[in-house]
């Protein structure tokens, strides 16, 4: 037997019984005192105290770059920057040969806290190297050659034609020399080396594959030839950039323009 629908209503509109005020403070209670009782969040790490860079195997030393940072109230210097840029710490006098055998003398870095990434030939691994641990690096190159230009005949058609265009490509290989005379050859494939001379900062790029503009020609196809860390490698580079800026002041300037001041011994 069904009930009628008034009465079901009736039924759904009747009022929630309400609880006595001492239960209802009772409840209250309870649930103050659970909440009182409940441990609070943990507390924050306290922070450590400065700690001196760590020392490597040897004459090696690993330099904190965290205490490489500006004073209160000054931006950051991103390593970026080619002009003003605050001095690192972690910078190592020498110098960059370039194939054309020009040497650009300064303080070198990479990255901020970052290593030099090889893949080593031998041991068929990756392994990361910081500038201060390095004594030299050399540059071999495994094959150079003019490739031709090909271009598809017409939109649509997969045959190609060659455009009687050439661009040069290179491939080489670095052996990175350890302060504790250890050595590690393979491939960069990719790594900034900043050099800081004369207020202004150059950026040379280690990579084992580079390809020059269409047109060009291999010996214009620039690359870092050798790059030697030390105070007695930078003072040689600056004697020599000294020695060329008299003989070309002896011809009158040859090359365009007066020659730059070379950087000062250390």
């Amino acid at each position: 037997m069904r009930a009628h629908p008034e009465s079901r209503q009736h039924r759904w509109n009747r009022p929630a019984p309400v609880l006595p005020a001492a239960a209802l403070l009772v409840a209250l209670a309870l649930v103050g005192g659970g909440r009182a009782g409940e441990p609070g969040p943990p507390a924050g790490p306290k922070a450590d105290p400065a700690k001196p860079g760590a020392v490597g195997p040897g004459d090696i030393t690993f330099v904190d770059e965290s205490a490489d940072q500006p004073p209160a109230g000054k931006p950051a210097t991103s390593p970026f920057a080619t002009v003003g840029a605050i001095a690192r710490q972690d910078a190592v006098p020498g110098y960059v040969e370039l194939s054309t055998g020009l040497k650009v003398p300064g303080l070198m870095y990479t990255t901020r806290a970052a290593r030099i990434k090889i893949y080593n030939l031998q041991r068929e691994v990756y392994e990361y190297v910081p500038v201060p641990a390095l004594k030299g690096i050399e540059t071999a190159v495994e094959w150079e050659r003019m490739d031709k230009e090909w271009r598809f005949k017409e939109a649509g058609n997969p045959e190609k034609i060659y455009s009687g265009r050439e661009y040069p490509v290179r491939k080489v290989a670095y052996t990175l020399m350890l302060r504790n005379d250890h050595k590690i050859t393979g491939h960069v494939l990719g790594a900034p080396l900043y050099v800081d001379h004369n207020g202004t900062v150059e950026r040379f790029i280690l990579h084992d594959r580079d390809k020059g503009p269409m047109g060009s020609t291999l010996a214009e196809l620039k690359y870092v030839r050798r790059v030697e860390f030390g105070p007695e490698a930078y003072n040689r580079a600056v004697e020599e950039l000294k020695a060329r800026a008299e003989a070309a002041a002896k011809q009158g300037g040859a090359g365009g323009g007066p020659p730059k001041a070379a950087p000062k011994k250390l």
